[in-house]
């Protein structure tokens, strides 16, 4: 079998991807260096004013629309995707008194109570979504979440993960790592404590 052409195949396939990646280097590098620093703005400060517009934006549609629930939900979120976790506690109790079995909405809120120190609530969310979807993976993760972080227990933490790793394989944390991995990671810990 000839793999000579192969081998080139690679190499030039290689070659195009390192060029691709060195071209969009040296044009971010040019651009930097080019723009004058008054042109300049921090980027931070123009995502947090387009933050508060559009959280502006959505309190006023709750109060003109108070009975959309999706507008509730898209409320929350945005709170929830700027760390307001009392308020998005509360524009996610509004979302779900108009949609009461909304299993996302009822996870989000679950993590929001995690990050307000509700521990104890976030699981009762967690197990009211579980219960109508054991299959739920956010709800699944989030709960294996907030017993290891919340109440320190790693045991009943593998034990959700386990589960959640036989519904779904490829489950990943949102920082990309593999939850199998967490697993194996936690109980290799434990063994090295013993």
């Amino acid at each position: 079998m000839d793999t000579t052409g192969y081998v080139k195949k690679q190499t030039l396939y290689l070659a195009m991807v390192a060029a691709l990646i060195l071209g969009f280097l040296g044009g971010v590098i040019y651009s930097v260096y080019r723009t004058p620093a008054g042109d300049m703005q921090p980027q931070a400060t123009n995502q947090s004013q387009e933050a508060t517009a559009a959280l502006a934006s959505l309190e006023k549609a709750t109060r003109d629309n108070p009975s959309n629930g999706q507008t509730w939900v898209d409320l929350g979120h945005a709170y929830f995707d700027t760390g307001q976790a009392k308020q998005a506690i509360a524009a996610y109790v509004k979302a779900l008194e108009l949609e009461p079995e909304n299993l996302n909405v009822m996870t989000d809120l679950g993590v929001m109570y995690h990050q307000d120190n509700q521990h104890a609530k976030a699981i009762e969310l967690f197990d009211q979504v579980l219960k109508l979807d054991s299959k739920h993976e956010q709800a699944r993760f989030n709960k294996g979440v907030v017993v290891l972080v919340g109440f320190n227990d790693r045991k009943r933490a593998i034990a959700e993960w386990k589960t959640l790793v036989e519904y779904h394989p490829m489950a990943a944390a949102p920082s990309g790592k593999m939850v199998a991995d967490l697993i194996e990671q936690l109980e290799k810990e434990d063994q090295t404590k013993k």
